[in-house]
């Protein structure tokens, strides 16, 4: 006699399913998000990572030609 796992019953009482990134839904295992909304939300917040991590680019690479301008002054 085998007795069936947790896994097991849960897969036979939802089915084949995935869950939303952004929200956490179950959805058909076919579809990234559950909803437009979350689609989205999800495509604004890598846009916002792209743009902050581009500035912290650009800041270090200022910070290190600062650094390189003081020491070409102040090393002669």
């Amino acid at each position: 006699m085998s007795q069936s796992t947790w896994k097991d019953q849960i897969k036979k009482k939802w089915g084949p399913h995935s869950h939303c990134p952004i929200c956490g839904k179950a959805m058909p295992t076919d579809k990234q998000f559950c909803s437009q909304n979350c689609r989205d939300n999800y495509h604004g917040t890598q846009k916002k990572q792209k743009k902050k991590s581009r500035i912290q680019m650009i800041f270090m690479f200022g910070m290190m030609a600062v650094v390189f301008v003081f020491m070409f002054l102040f090393t002669g």
